[in-house]
């Protein structure tokens, strides 16, 4: 009997724990899902907001827009420049100052990790970062909006704590093999950390994909703007938009409703994104015991 108990109430519980997330997923799911139904659907019907989670009516006239638009065609470029250039500098910056901070021997770890752990707590502020990127001209150029993220306390912390259970036997003996510490730290620590590797990855290319306010603050160009900045002008400042982009007459020639041409340009800003993480879901699942020391 005492079994059955056990046996009903393990029952029970998953039964709970899977209704709590089938009702999460439903939350997180149905915004996407609304936001892809009105893109698609008939403007008359969005118009008169009965347009839930599936479409009514097709209508794809709003990404015909959204991709004959030259506008949005570079700020994608823009976007996967910032993204591509600012996600190697994070790995690239953070691994080599990491480094040296995962080595017992070094002189200036204790001073350094001070330093790093003083860095995370205490922040300049805006106007001091303004006035930084003004007195080292890096205004309109893409530095400006990578160099400044292209190190976080945070990730040095992470990765040094990863570099410190890589065993120290394999960079001896790659010291008596007469490897140096820049090849220590690519052919030993980078192979052994792909899954941190890979995570940090996802978050600087979410980081950068999802970033506006930097490029509206340091990029007087609109040329040079990312997806996203161009994304909330399309929603939030409509008219001026439209004076710019031809938007309105394209939407009275197709009957178009705005809505739909907000969220198809939300849509193909989320999208591309959410298919980042399928591609890197390998190395969180495997390789997180390679290093380790086998008695």
């Amino acid at each position: 009997m005492k079994v059955y108990n056990e046996g009903l109430g393990s029952k029970v519980f998953d039964i709970i724990n899977y209704t709590i997330m089938i009702l999460l997923c439903i939350v997180m799911l149905y915004p996407l899902l609304n936001t892809f139904a009105v893109s698609i659907s008939d403007s008359t019907l969005v118009g008169q907001g009965k347009i839930t989670f599936y479409p009514q009516g097709f209508d794809f006239h709003s990404y015909q827009y959204i991709f004959q638009d030259k506008n949005i065609l570079n700020a994608y470029k823009n976007t996967l420049v910032f993204l591509v250039v600012g996600t190697f500098l994070q790995l690239l910056l953070t691994s080599l100052f990491s480094y040296p901070l995962a080595i017992s021997e070094f002189v200036f770890r204790k001073p350094l990790a001070i330093f790093v752990v003083i860095m995370m707590v205490f922040q300049g502020g805006l106007i001091p970062h303004f006035l930084l990127i003004r007195d080292l001209h890096l205004f309109n150029t893409i530095w400006a909006v990578v160099l400044p993220v292209a190190m976080t306390a945070f990730n040095i912390i992470i990765f040094r704590t990863f570099f410190q259970d890589v065993p120290k036997e394999l960079r001896e003996s790659a010291y008596l093999d007469g490897a140096n510490d820049f090849g220590i730290l690519f052919r030993i620590y980078v192979p052994l950390s792909k899954p941190l590797l890979a995570t940090f990855a996802l978050f600087g290319a979410v980081m950068f994909w999802n970033m506006w306010f930097e490029p509206m603050i340091f990029l007087n160009d609109e040329s040079s703007h990312p997806i996203q900045l161009l994304l909330r002008r399309m929603t939030i400042e409509l008219k001026d938009y439209t004076d710019v982009g031809g938007l309105q007459r394209f939407i009275d020639t197709y009957n178009l409703n705005p809505k739909n041409i907000r969220m198809a340009a939300i849509m193909v800003t989320i999208l591309p994104i959410l298919f980042v993480y399928p591609l890197l879901q390998r190395h969180f699942v495997s390789g997180m015991m390679i290093g380790s020391v086998k008695g």
